[in-house]
């Protein structure tokens, strides 16, 4: 019997669930995907920044190296820029050099803690992202200055969509991070 295939789709799930799983199944090599955001959107017929000009700024803080590889695979072909940081300090030291225009942010890193480093990051617009999805958790990241949060499991191909929503909403004006952090949660 001829081993099982699966199909080839050309949608953007898809080619995410497919590029991820092919890159975890190859394993053994120890260099870090490097992403190459010109070529995947044009194999996708987008262009970076199409709609702006210049394509956003997203400082992606995750010490998961299969969820860094995911959600930079999936902005990039959404338009978006990405840097990533494996640790909370090199996230702090990378904000400071590149300028994000938002951070992904975990809330669970190696050394500081992703509320810490939301902390020193006040001036840029944080979205945390996180497996720790308590009342509690969300209360701390508001505190901590988050425009949003997003619970681990997630889909990655709507977040790019979501990234974009919460900037858009921040840039309406009256209200900044309370009016976006009242769009997606209420009061």
């Amino acid at each position: 019997m001829p081993p099982a295939s699966f199909p080839l789709t050309l949608s953007p799930v898809g080619a995410a669930a497919a590029f991820f799983l092919g890159e975890e199944e190859q394993g053994g090599g120890s260099a870090e995907y490097e992403p190459k955001p010109a070529r995947r959107l044009a194999a996708l017929g987008k262009q970076p920044g199409e709609a702006t000009g210049q394509p956003l700024l997203v400082l992606l803080v995750e010490d998961d190296r299969a969820m860094r590889i995911l959600v930079t695979y999936n902005l990039e072909a959404a338009g978006f820029r990405v840097v990533a940081a494996r640790t909370g300090q090199e996230g702090v030291e990378l904000a400071a050099r590149e300028k994000p225009d938002l951070v992904l942010l975990d809330v669970m890193l190696p050394d500081l803690g992703g509320f810490e480093v939301a902390e020193q990051l006040r001036a840029v617009p944080i979205v945390f992202v996180s497996a720790r999805g308590s009342e509690a958790d969300l209360e701390r990241g508001r505190a901590a200055g988050a425009i949003d949060y997003v619970t681990k499991p997630f889909d990655p191909v709507t977040l790019a969509d979501r990234v974009r929503e919460d900037l858009e909403e921040l840039k309406r004006g009256g209200g900044g991070a309370d009016r976006v952090w009242r769009m997606r949660f209420g009061g």
